[in-house]
């Protein structure tokens, strides 16, 4: 994992999650929005870059954990992830409550499927990688088949990613626990989901978070509103 930081260290602490097979670079649009106020953490996953494997989530946390004590951090006023960063978020929440004021899990899929179904999705996101490898020119198209729309923010990122983070990808992201938490906990959490992105399909298995903030997006897609109502996102949600 490598992890950048903007903004004064003083600062509340804001821990910046990306969508799978983007980096840290994705909430380059974002940073002047937000630095000004807040002091940004914003890591690039393993295997989201060159000579590096993804393995899995609790790997990347122990590794923010790891960052946040090295630099004397004893709580973050937020936490906010996108698709797998919002997995890794929720997950990292749930095992670190008492650090963390407010988690936002934007488009997430928080699924938990058999292995015959994470195989097909295993089968076909090596399809994609491999036919972007052979044919560069169809990155943005082949992934916007596979990926909701999020070609254009994947396409520097999607060929470096190799077979075995793939395999390792596929478990953060439908292979996701739904544990019990309190209802203060609860409270912390505000679930983001468009109404045209698929992964609003887990709805029913995250209602049972009755005492959360569930926010349905009329129109939009996968991780779509922060990118296209930024200032919104930010005044409305960050508390």
């Amino acid at each position: 994992m490598k992890i950048v930081t903007y903004g004064n260290k003083e600062n509340e602490k804001i821990l910046l999650l990306h969508p799978m097979f983007t980096s840290a670079s994705f909430f380059d649009f974002a940073i002047e929005k937000l630095s000004d106020k807040y002091h940004l953490i914003i890591p690039t996953y393993s295997g989201h870059y060159e000579n590096t494997t993804y393995e899995s989530m609790e790997n990347e946390e122990k590794t923010i954990n790891d960052f946040l004590r090295e630099n004397q951090i004893d709580g973050l006023k937020a936490i906010i992830g996108f698709s797998l960063g919002a997995n890794i978020a929720f997950h990292y929440f749930c095992h670190n409550q008492e650090k963390v004021s407010q988690v936002i899990v934007d488009s997430a899929p928080i699924f938990k499927f058999p292995k015959f179904v994470k195989r097909h999705f295993y089968k076909k996101y090596r399809k994609c990688l491999l036919q972007i490898k052979a044919h560069p020119e169809n990155t943005v198209n082949e992934l916007n088949k596979c990926f909701n729309g999020m070609g254009e923010a994947q396409q520097f990122i999607a060929p470096t990613i190799s077979l075995e983070s793939l395999k390792n990808l596929i478990e953060s992201c439908y292979n996701m626990d739904t544990p019990k938490l309190n209802a203060e906990s609860q409270k912390k959490i505000t679930f983001v989901y468009g109404t045209k992105d698929i992964a609003r399909l887990c709805l029913p298995r995250i209602k049972k978070y009755k005492n959360s903030q569930f926010m349905k997006l009329k129109s939009f897609g996968h991780c779509s509103y922060f990118r296209e109502n930024t200032d919104a996102y930010i005044k409305n949600l960050i508390k």
